[in-house]
């Protein structure tokens, strides 16, 4: 429930956020309900029609045994789907991220190989101290 309260304003601004207040209020493992993101939750349900209509449905599955087991499962397949959603979000900024380094990097070594060039310098000498093949200079300042 602490994390709850940390990342709700960060939530908050997202068409998830009746959703996710709803269906947070309760934890399945401890069988304990979060007063404040339940009453949270039923203020919001006074302004959208489908979270009441789907608050007053929770009330009534959860009085049937079975129904609150199928509400408990599907409460767990959602929240690992959520979670899913993060991670490859996180997963595609670290390697947006990653890719952009190394297209920034090639760009510098073509940049460089260009300037010593324009300054006389011949393809072995860049070669030499870029530590490089000739071929591969040749490449980079062509392309």
């Amino acid at each position: 429930m602490v994390k709850w309260k940390e990342y709700r304003r960060e939530v908050k601004q997202s068409p998830e956020w009746p959703w996710l207040a709803m269906l947070s209020a309760v934890d399945s493992r401890t069988k304990r309900m979060d007063e404040d993101m339940f009453r949270e939750s039923e203020g919001i349900a006074m302004t959208e029609q489908e979270i009441l209509e789907a608050l007053e449905e929770w009330q009534s599955l959860s009085v049937d045994p079975e129904n609150r087991y199928t509400y408990e499962m599907r409460l767990k397949w959602l929240l690992d789907q959520l979670s899913n959603i993060r991670g490859s979000r996180e997963e595609g900024r670290k390697e947006g991220l990653k890719k952009g380094l190394e297209q920034g990097r090639e760009e510098g070594i073509k940049e460089t190989i260009r300037k010593m060039n324009e300054k006389g310098m011949s393809i072995a000498e860049i070669a030499n101290i870029l530590d490089m093949a000739e071929e591969e200079v040749r490449e980079r300042l062509n392309n």
